[in-house]
């Protein structure tokens, strides 16, 4: 029975939030598990404005979530939009600036220093209010510092102000995000100086200070006085490689998050080493660094010198994301942290695998609050001989212990997996499973589903049903199925099917129907859209026959609209 506007109003405040934030995700209701792509359903939301004032109350503070500011630097035309803002209410309304949590400016810095930026900024509909739940402040620039400014008084004088203005309009902000792509033609230039006032007085009482950048060799020692205190890195290592680690070297006690991504990782040695420590008797640490993310697309291996024992340089970590070949000859990473670290991403090759292996990194009684694992096998050569094949899998099975996610890039040889999978305990508290590059049939699914009792979302392509099934009628294989696997997938909820030109549809509706029939929580099948009608009528055809159409009521589900590419 629907329900009245009346009953809609009188839901508790938590309900009402539950629903909206399901309505924003293009989730289903009462489905939370599965992490599915974002999608913006700010349309559905809009007719939820109208119910009562609870319910436009809590819709516009999921929605208004940032008020972005762009200050055109060659015209004088500004835009201000809200973003995650439902298309009837796109416009700029001050009564609910109060409901704002981050504000994004995008502007140039030659803009703020000739004074522009301050007056497009004191123009606006805005500047006479005040944001003030508005905590986080994201400025992006992008241009290029040089020598057109000749007077520092001036341009200081012009980012004052600028800056004023910023504060008055977020008097209660925390958190400052600055992010610059451009060069500096010269590091001594009136537009470095004035860059490094700007940084100063953006970051000037904010707790959190996050820095990115992009082609700013010469910008680096111009400024790194004044980059002090930063607890967020983001960078590209080429040949600014000198300057950028300078900069890290001098935030090292404030850090909390380091993301680099590096064309030489050879070089990635000089993050452990301070400005004395070429001769490897000094180290750097990181007291609160929580997050590592180091990528590159060079696969060289570099063999550097092993680093004292005693050494901990991330005390803290927790989550480490290794994008690429490991680029150390010992477990210096994993060193102090293993009562912290609870997401590990890395490269799971033989050399690397043996090496750590030989640090008992990864035994039973370390790492103990791992939950999130990644492990990217296409760096491995050969992985379908035994040896390396039953290596990997051992490595794979050992992070996997604790794991509540677990996500495998590359090919992975699928009978040694299943083989580890269902003879061990490892994966008893994994809750995601996600092997898009391996092909299962429903055996395989269902072999997968028991040795992983808590299993509520598994991630790969589909093989259909298996010759082991494909000789009994479908009304022996739902019995066949109900009788063996009586017990089993009590929590399975979601299967996300990864097409490909070899996968059969109608097989892979066939097997998705049969999982619905067995595995209660079974609701969401997944598929992309270019397959999507196909599946549906697929499951359509099979409604109306023995013996799904005794489940008709229950299957229909599988019919909701999915997942777009």
């Amino acid at each position: 029975m629907p329900l009245s506007r009346r009953s809609l109003s009188s839901m508790p405040w938590n309900i009402i939030q539950t629903t909206i934030n399901c309505i924003m995700r293009g989730d289903q209701l009462g489905h939370s598990a599965v992490k599915l792509e974002h999608i913006r359903f700010t349309n559905s939301c809009a007719p939820l404005l109208g119910i009562s004032r609870s319910w436009r109350a809590m819709a516009l503070k999921t929605l208004c979530r940032e008020y972005s500011i762009c200050l055109d630097s060659e015209s004088d035309r500004t835009t201000t939009e809200f973003t995650l803002w439902p298309t009837p209410m796109k416009h700029d309304h001050s009564g609910f600036y109060c409901l704002v949590n981050e504000i994004a400016i995008s502007t140039t810095s030659k803009n703020v220093f000739n004074g522009k930026a301050a007056k497009q900024l004191g123009s606006l509909k805005c500047a006479d209010e005040s944001f003030n739940s508005a905590k986080v402040l994201k400025v992006m620039l992008n241009d290029c510092l040089n020598d057109e400014l000749s007077d520092v008084p001036v341009a200081t004088s012009h980012v004052k102000g600028f800056v004023a203005l910023v504060k008055r309009l977020m008097p209660r902000v925390t958190t400052v995000k600055i992010e610059y792509e451009g060069e500096a033609e010269d590091q001594e230039s009136v537009s470095c100086r004035a860059f490094e006032r700007l940084l100063s007085g953006l970051y000037s009482g904010s707790d959190t200070r996050e820095l990115t950048l992009v082609n700013c060799g010469l910008l680096l020692p111009a400024v790194s006085n004044t980059m002090l205190n930063l607890t967020k890195i983001e960078t590209i290592w080429d040949t600014t490689f000198d300057e950028t680690i300078e900069l890290i070297r001098l935030n090292a006690a404030t850090l909390k998050t380091l993301e680099i991504a590096c064309a030489q990782p050879t070089k990635l040695v000089k993050l452990l080493e301070s400005r004395s420590g070429s001769n490897g008797s000094d180290y750097l640490t990181y007291p609160n660094m929580h997050t590592l993310h180091l990528s590159s697309g060079n696969i060289t291996r570099y063999k550097c010198k092993p680093f004292n024992r005693e050494y901990i340089p991330f005390p803290r970590l927790e989550q480490l994301s290794l994008d690429l070949v490991y680029p150390f000859s010992d477990d210096v990473l994993f060193r102090g942290n293993t009562k912290t670290l609870k997401y590990l991403h890395m490269a799971a090759d033989p050399t690397t695998i043996n090496l750590l292996n030989n640090y008992h990194t990864f035994e039973r009684e370390k790492l103990k609050r791992l939950r999130h694992v990644k492990v990217d096998v296409s760096y491995v050569n050969g992985i379908s001989d035994v040896t390396t094949a039953e290596l990997v899998v051992g490595f794979v099975m050992k992070l996997a212990h604790r794991a509540q996610t677990l996500e495998i890039e590359g090919q992975i040889p699928k009978d040694a997996l299943l083989s580890a999978i269902s003879l061990s305990d490892h994966c008893k508290d994994l809750q995601l499973l996600v092997v898009n590059d391996l092909c299962l049939s429903l055996s395989e699914i269902l072999t997968v589903i028991e040795a992983a009792p808590a299993l509520s979302d598994l991630y790969c392509r589909s093989l259909g049903i298996g010759d082991d099934l494909k000789h009994l009628s479908m009304d022996q294989l739902v019995d066949h199925l109900e009788l063996k696997y009586k017990y089993v997938g009590k929590n399975f909820k979601c299967w996300k099917l990864w097409h490909s030109q070899n996968t059969i549809v109608e097989s892979a509706a066939t097997c998705a129907m049969l999982l619905a029939c067995i595995c209660p929580k079974f609701t969401y099948n997944v598929v992309t859209s270019s397959v999507r009608a196909k599946y549906n009528n697929s499951i359509i055809k099979m409604l109306d026959t023995l013996p799904f159409s005794k489940h008709k009521v229950d299957l229909e589900r599988l019919l909701f609209v999915g997942w777009d590419e």
